[in-house]
């Protein structure tokens, strides 16, 4: 059996914005934020292509041209834009073309606040300034004519890269006591337990501390049924009974 979800707790995941948006490299400050607050699977992110998957009409603006917040179109299925050409990745090969797992694609709205429910008490919170609008904006090319990169990095990520960074961030948030440490060759050390699956397995976590409907949430997720949310269910209830035990202590 492969590994389970496991998304980042609240003290993990109130250390874990703290040192995504510190990063000095903008890709990997971008990487660090998206992931956990877009849900994309990791094959998905590799593919984000500024002038195509983002609604901005005016690159000029925070919003659209119709007052609604700025989303990140996934498609179902298109061209693979990946090292600067409209050849097909290695990922891509086999169909030809870029596809998701979800056959309608799905828009997922960016968010400018996120609610640190570890800065409230049980079940509160605090809205904070996430500033993610404003640094794909900065970043990517959102419209075709717009300046900008048109992938991370330019001409996009490879999957161990993600993978990678994510330990990187996860050192520098020091998580490495909630989350386990792990063996990774390319560190000197052992590093805190993260995957860039477990950053999917956040925005669901997060959706579900905001009381989002279930039937909502799959739309942005791209899950087919609600059941597959139990298992982020099962690990918010933990953190919570957790937490009531603590404050009964």
């Amino acid at each position: 059996m492969g590994r389970s979800n496991k998304g980042l707790h609240q003290p993990a995941l109130q250390a874990w914005v703290r040192a995504a948006k510190e990063q000095s490299d903008p890709a990997k400050q971008i990487t660090g934020l998206l992931l956990p607050f877009t849900g994309l699977r990791v094959d998905e992110f590799c593919h984000i292509h500024g002038p195509t998957w983002f609604s901005w009409i005016d690159a000029d603006t925070t919003e659209t041209n119709d007052g609604e917040p700025p989303k990140l179109k996934v498609p179902s299925r298109g061209t693979c834009h990946k090292d600067g050409t409209t050849t097909p990745c290695d990922n891509c090969e086999d169909e030809g073309e870029f596809t998701t797992k979800f056959d309608d694609g799905r828009d997922i709205p960016i968010t400018q606040t996120w609610n640190n429910f570890n800065r409230g008490g049980p079940n509160d919170f605090v809205t904070q300034d996430l500033g993610l609008r404003e640094l794909c904006k900065s970043y990517f090319a959102v419209t075709r004519d717009d300046i900008g990169n048109k992938m991370i990095r330019g001409d996009g990520l490879t999957e161990n890269t993600i993978n990678k960074w994510c330990k990187d961030i996860a050192v520098d948030a020091q998580i490495g006591l909630e989350r386990g440490l792990t063996e990774d060759a390319r560190f000197d050390e052992q590093v805190p337990d993260v995957f860039p699956h477990d950053m999917r397995g956040t925005f669901i976590m997060q959706l579900i501390r905001n009381n989002m409907q279930r039937t909502k949430l799959t739309k942005y997720t791209g899950h087919e049924h609600v059941s597959s949310l139990e298992p982020y269910e099962e690990r918010v209830a933990e953190e919570t009974h957790a937490r009531e035990f603590l404050d009964h202590i």
